[in-house]
């Protein structure tokens, strides 16, 4: 088959999902199938669209909807398969990154769908408690000791949490931040990721990413993610500008010749 490129802005024309690489990398993941892997980034994609909706729950959780039916098209395969896929998930037959809800009366059952992320806050967390006791255990030893012990238990925390004590303290979650992008460390409120969304289009998570990803390799902090976003879009709409003008001087310098 004789497949075409894309050109220029027909690279934004297709929605995608995501599949986060920590489903894929982690061990703690690695007893579910490629494909319930695929359906899970399928139901991440839904959580977006489902908050538009207002399909949220009396304890403000976001839900939902994905029959088998839509399984069976979306995947090709018979009922006995998506139901395989569902039961991976599942809190009560799976690894528990799903949650049903039956709503009775022949209403389709609702969906929870679990932060995959938050099992590493919570490996945090404990890692913090474990390292506070055993350094009130040895409470006697010197300080090098102690420097020695804070460094062992360092090692042994979870490579995706990033959200570490310092992060929480500089992001007032009383002003209802929320945290995005491929390792939770942007940070932005529902009326900023709107706005983000207004100025991004389908290309906002493809931002969030890029951002979440660079703070993480090069150890950066910002004081407003947002305000970064859209600085880093305009800037990349200003270089596709200037690009296209200097082709197309390119273009007439050579028809003149």
């Amino acid at each position: 088959m004789n497949f075409d490129y894309f050109y220029n802005r027909q690279s934004e024309m297709y929605n995608f999902i995501r599949l986060p690489m920590v489903l894929m990398e982690d061990e703690i993941f690695e007893s579910i199938s490629i494909e319930a892997k695929v359906l899970y980034s399928y139901m991440l994609n839904r959580m977006g669209l489902s908050y538009k909706n207002g399909w949220i729950d009396e304890d403000e959780k976001v839900f939902i909807y994905y029959t088998i039916e839509s399984i069976k098209e979306q995947f090709n395969c018979a009922s006995e398969k998506a139901n395989k896929l569902i039961a991976e998930l599942d809190i009560k037959s799976g690894i528990g990154l799903i949650e049903k809800k039956r709503q009775g009366l022949g209403k389709p059952n609702r969906i929870y769908v679990k932060d995959f992320m938050s099992i590493f806050n919570n490996k945090e967390l404990k890692n913090q408690e474990v390292r506070k006791t055993k350094f009130q255990k040895f409470d006697n030893r010197n300080s090098r000791d102690l420097n020695i012990e804070s460094q062992d238990f360092r090692k042994s925390e979870g490579n995706y949490n990033n959200i570490n004590n310092n992060e929480l303290r500089k992001n007032d979650f009383s002003k209802g931040q929320k945290p995005y992008g491929i390792y939770k460390n942007i940070f932005l409120t529902d009326e900023e990721y709107k706005d983000l969304t207004n100025e991004l289009g389908s290309r906002i998570n493809e931002y969030i990413d890029r951002l979440s990803s660079y703070m993480k390799a090069n150890n950066r902090e910002y004081q407003d993610h947002k305000a970064t976003i859209i600085n880093w879009y305009l800037n990349d709409q200003s270089k596709n500008i200037n690009d296209n003008t200097t082709r197309k001087m390119n273009y007439d310098i050579g028809e003149s010749l």
